[in-house]
């Protein structure tokens, strides 16, 4: 059953919920008072509802429409939305007209998810998915057509001079701030004139906009002050390049009211096509849309404006119904609605189509410029989108609001939910890494990771100890071992925790052909990178181990290229995830990448490694490798309190990042990703209370490593990183799990 349009009593009875074979959809709209004329929105509804049904309906299910009149009073349109959700048990709210009405049952609708779809209203507030994610819009905003005015006026009038008249509203300053923006200063407003709804003419304003000197007109205004705007600019004989608000296009309404005469060559811009308009339409459009009119609301004009309106509304809640498939949930409708991509509705402009998503709320962004002409508009030029740029950045308009107290508000979300981690040099595989972690971890006030440059491993750890607003760092395992075994740092293990072990970083040695293995760099002049660096470190600790003595020069291992070219020195280390970017830029065939032996000495702090012509095809030869080390990097923080904010601040990151391991895994997001297993212990540190609670919760005791025992028990095939699959790496782990054992029964 299809309820009448006509508003019933308030006080009926609640209606009985919904059956499976029927949809319900609620509506209000003005059938009476000033603004009756958009009644024939409703009616249009009603009787396109009425076809569906006649065909068979969604899948079985009849539409069962409920229209009430709200008179376009906002207390009505509050007392009957509420009356259809909580009697009539409607699915959603459909096509509310007005932005008065329609924003007073906003936050309503949203706090009980409740969609509020394709309210008939420009305003931008219907584009607001983060705060209100139950409600779109359909028409352009007015901000997305003053956007498409300024572009036009950019490429054809660039030294023109702008006079706006604009009403002193939501309504008009919406055009307004959306002109502004477009031109963004390049083409000055020279005045700017308001008025009331309750003037009684705008005489006044005409005449300052005149004086000005301005030679473009922009007339924002709703019908009754066009038609005065026209008929004033005749009379006075100002003749400016005239825009006018598509709201007030209407020839009936506006244009023969004021004189078609007065009004030849303004301009304006549309979404869709006029009611008789054939040829703009095509000939398939046309017919389906006159023959509904002619059968379903033959009692409504084909040239009204608010028919065309109500037909293409219609049109596109079906199509997203039947996206739905069975599921009819208001979950479901709103996810469909935010799914739509490319869908072009017959009697819109061609070229123009309707793209949504979660973050994007915005139904229609493009229209295309008119001009009156002869008594009727004709399209002219391209379909101009009218999305500004800034306005798809979540952060640009959460940023500036500057209210003050929403702007302190909004610093201390910010402050609270910021992870700054230590990485490394630029062009390292810590910076990589960081990088990486903001991309995919960042998600506007609720998390926000500021990668920061550093210098290293060993800068890394005393920046976490000791620099303001660092939380964490990515540190390399041995640094710890380092810094205790030479009695710089009192107690550090007990300061540090880990969050996850991160990677392997291998250890590459660049060096001329003549030196054969690691052991010919002994009283060699070798480049070890920085003092407070992570290579440097440990290429002390494998030197130190092999027993080799060489003389140490502290630079930058990628800035010493042209020395080891030149003979200056015989050696760069540089200890880093592979492939190495600067590596992979040698093509010198005098120079190689010189075999480290995993010698016992080594084996407690480093694992077995290797580089093959597939990381370094300039400098391993096809289908070769070299033996090497590597060392492990992990994310390390402060040991902080479980009830400080910092503790509160790295759990957040936790939480965030061991959901992600899989999507960093993937490309285009650096290789050594595949590496990170979440579970995997690091011995000698103690894992971050939060990291640890979040494993218990989420990965089976079982499958995790014993960090009492030392035991490895193999891990399912999917789990393990390249370097847990290498059979040396897994002799490796049974040699570490045997030597605890060994140890734990002495």
């Amino acid at each position: 059953m299809l309820a009448a349009v006509a508003a019933p009593a308030l006080t009926d009875k609640a209606r009985a919920a919904p059956g499976d074979n029927e949809i319900r959809i609620g509506n209000t709209v003005p059938y009476t008072g000033p603004a009756s004329a958009y009644g024939v929105i409703g009616k249009v509804l009603a009787a396109y509802f009425d076809k569906v049904n006649a065909e068979g309906g969604i899948k079985g299910r009849k539409i069962n429409f409920i229209s009430y009149d709200d008179a376009y009073n906002p207390t009505k349109t509050m007392e009957a939305t509420r009356k259809l959700v909580e009697e009539d048990n409607v699915l959603f709210i459909l096509a509310g007209l007005g932005t008065n009405t329609s924003q007073a049952v906003h936050p309503y609708l949203n706090s009980r998810k409740i969609p509020q779809l394709f309210v008939a209203s420009g305003a931008t507030m219907w584009d607001q998915p983060r705060e209100f994610p139950w409600t779109m819009g359909f028409l352009p905003s007015y901000q997305t057509e003053a956007h498409i005015y300024s572009q036009y006026i950019l490429e054809n009038h660039p030294r023109g001079k702008i006079a706006v008249l604009y009403q002193d509203d939501g309504f008009g300053k919406d055009y307004l701030k959306g002109l502004r923006d477009g031109l963004g200063g390049k083409v000055p407003i020279v005045a700017e004139a308001p008025y009331k709804v309750t003037d009684v003419n705008i005489d006044a304003q005409i005449a300052k906009l005149k004086a000005s000197g301005a030679d473009i007109f922009m007339q924002f205004t709703t019908p009754k002050f066009a038609t005065m705007a026209i008929k004033r600019n005749a009379e006075i004989g100002w003749k400016p390049i005239h825009f006018l608000a598509s709201v007030s296009e209407s020839v009936s309404a506006v244009m023969a009211p004021a004189g078609v005469e007065n009004a030849e060559g303004i301009i304006s811009a549309m979404y869709r096509v006029e009611g008789e308009d054939a040829q703009s339409a095509g000939p398939a459009a046309f017919r389906e849309w006159s023959a509904f009119m002619e059968r379903y609301v033959p009692s409504v004009s084909k040239s009204n404006g608010q028919a065309v309106y109500g037909y293409l509304n219609a049109k596109l809640i079906v199509e997203v119904l039947k996206m739905c498939g069975d599921d009819f949930s208001r979950e479901n409708i709103m996810k469909q609605a935010r799914s739509i991509k490319g869908l072009q509705l017959p009697m819109m402009v061609p070229g123009i189509l309707i793209n949504t998503s979660p973050s994007d709320h915005a139904t229609i962004e493009q229209m295309r410029l008119m001009r009156f002409t002869g008594g009727h508009w004709q399209f002219f030029g391209p379909v101009r989108s009218g999305i500004d740029p800034g306005t798809v950045s979540d952060s640009f308009k959460t940023l500036f609001k500057y209210g003050t107290a929403t702007k302190r508000d909004l610093a201390n979300q910010l402050n609270a939910n910021t992870v700054s981690l230590m990485t490394g040099s630029f062009g390292s595989t810590y910076a990589q890494m960081g990088a990486d972690l903001a991309s995919v971890l960042d998600n506007g006030t609720s998390l926000r990771i500021l990668p920061v440059m550093g210098r290293g491993s060993v800068q890394a750890v005393a920046d976490i100890l000791l620099l303001r607003g660092v939380d964490a760092g990515i540190v390399r395992k041995d640094t710890l071992a380092y810094l205790d075994r030479k009695d710089f740092a009192k107690d550090i293990r007990n300061q540090f925790v880990y969050v996850a072990k991160m990677f392997n970083e291998e250890m590459h040695i660049l060096a001329p052909r003549t030196i054969a293995n690691v052991r010919d760099l002994d009283g060699k002049t070798v480049v070890v990178d920085l003092p407070d660096s992570s290579t440097f470190v440990t290429a002390i600790n494998v030197f130190e181990r092999l027993g080799i003595r060489p003389h140490l020069v502290y630079q930058e291992p990628r800035l010493a290229v042209d020395m080891l070219r030149k003979g200056e020195v015989d050696a760069i280390v540089a200890i880093e995830g592979k492939p190495v970017q600067w590596l992979n830029q040698i093509t010198d065939r005098n120079l190689h990448l010189v075999p480290v032996d995993y010698a016992k000495t080594l084996q407690e702090e480093y694992l077995p490694s290797k580089l093959s012509s597939q990381d370094y095809p300039n400098l391993v030869a096809d289908g070769s490798s070299v033996e090497t080390v590597s060392a492990e990097a992990v994310l390390a923080s402060y040991n902080w309190a479980p009830n400080s904010d910092r503790y509160r601040r790295l759990a957040l990151l936790v939480d965030t990042m061991f959901d992600k391991v899989a999507q960093l895994q993937r490309p285009p997001f650096h290789p050594k990703w595949k590496e990170m297993a979440p579970r995997a212990t690091v011995a000698g540190w103690t894992r971050f209370k939060a990291a640890q609670e979040w494993l218990d919760r989420n990965m089976p005791a079982s499958a995790s490593v014993s960090a009492a025992s030392g035991a490895v028990p193999p891990p399912a095939a999917a789990t393990l990183s390249p370097q847990e699959r290498d059979p040396l790496y897994r002799e490796f782990l049974e040699w570490r799990a045997n030597r605890a054992k060994a140890a734990g029964s002495r």
